[in-house]
């Protein structure tokens, strides 16, 4: 009667006042509260990884194009002062640039099949740089070189192109 009185209800099944049913109420509200701050925090976490991902990966796909670029750029350097002497385009090739994407590969990747083929580019890049400074009047030597050089590249570019796509997304060829 008295709970009528206070203009409270009760419960069906405990006859409990409402001050308790208020107290329960306060602490399912207060364990939502948490329980929605944790998703909101787990989801700023996962979307936060998510993003650094897609930037590695966007930072690598770069670092490739232009380790690739310069390779395939100093490859027709040596051609070029093969084919027309005196125009000096191998020493104005971009080695310091090549070195930086090359350090900035290394860092991104621990594949080791990527990491082993970046070794070889490197290697056949300076059997080629080596053959040309010391033994340019050895067409053979040269050409031997360039050709493995190339080679290199296409494995590089092989072995790249399927450490990056299943990160980017779809296929566009």
């Amino acid at each position: 009667m008295a709970l009528v009185r206070l203009g409270c209800r009760a419960s069906l099944l405990y006859a409990r006042p409402c001050a308790t049913l208020a107290f329960v109420a306060t602490w399912v509200g207060l364990i939502g509260v948490l329980a929605g701050a944790l998703i909101a925090f787990g989801g700023q976490y996962l979307m936060g990884r998510s993003e650094r991902q897609e930037r590695s990966a966007a930072i690598l796909l770069e670092q490739c194009a232009v380790l690739i670029a310069l390779s395939e750029d100093f490859r027709g350097r040596v051609w070029e002062e093969r084919n027309f002497p005196g125009s000096d385009a191998v020493g104005k090739w971009d080695g310091e640039t090549y070195r930086l994407a090359e350090a900035r590969l290394r860092l991104l990747s621990q594949d080791s099949d990527f990491l082993a083929a970046l070794e070889v580019l490197r290697e056949s890049g300076k059997a080629l740089a080596k053959a040309w400074d010391h033994v340019a009047s050895d067409e053979a030597a040269v050409d031997s070189a360039w050709l493995e050089y190339r080679s290199a590249i296409t494995q590089f570019v092989t072995v790249g192109s399927r450490l990056i796509r299943p990160r980017s997304g779809p296929s566009f060829r």
